[in-house]
C-alpha cells in the first residue's frame, strides 16, 4: 500500500495510528486539521486519503474550496471516519470506518477498501 494521508483532529488515535503504520514500515502522513491540506495531496501523492468526517465538517468551508480546486483530490480514494450528510459531496468515497475502530486492524482494513475498488 501507498502512502496515506490520515486527517482527524483526534491527535492522540492518530499518533497510536502512525506507531502502528511505521512499525509495519508502510507509508503513513497526518495532519489535525481540513483546513489547509490539499497541497499535501499535491507534494505526497498519497494512495488514499482518510478523513474524519467531523475533522472536515469543522473546517467544511475552507475543506470544500480545497476539493473543489484540486483535480488530485478530486480523483483521490477517500475513506470517511464515521460520515456526515455535508460530506456527500465527495465523489470518490471508497469506505467507512465506524469508531471505535483497533488500530492495529486499519492497515489490513485499508488495504481491504482498496483493493475491492
Amino acid at each position: 500500500m501507498g502512502l496515506v494521508l490520515w486527517i482527524d483532529q483526534n491527535t492522540f488515535a492518530t499518533a497510536l495510528l502512525e506507531k502502528v503504520f511505521k512499525t509495519q514500515k508502510m507509508e503513513f502522513y497526518t495532519v489535525a486539521s481540513a483546513k489547509d491540506f490539499s497541497y499535501l495531496v499535491d507534494d505526497l501523492k498519497p494512495q488514499v486519503l482518510v478523513l474524519d468526517a467531523s475533522t472536515a465538517v469543522s473546517e467544511l468551508d475552507s475543506f470544500k474550496r480545497q476539493y473543489e480546486a484540486s483535480e488530485a483530490l478530486k480523483t483521490l480514494p477517500v475513506i470517511l471516519i464515521e460520515g456526515s450528510d455535508e460530506l456527500n459531496f465527495l465523489g470518490h468515497v471508497i469506505g467507512k470506518l465506524e469508531r471505535p475502530f483497533d488500530p492495529f486492524q486499519i492497515p489490513e482494513k485499508l488495504q481491504q477498501f482498496l483493493s475491492e475498488n
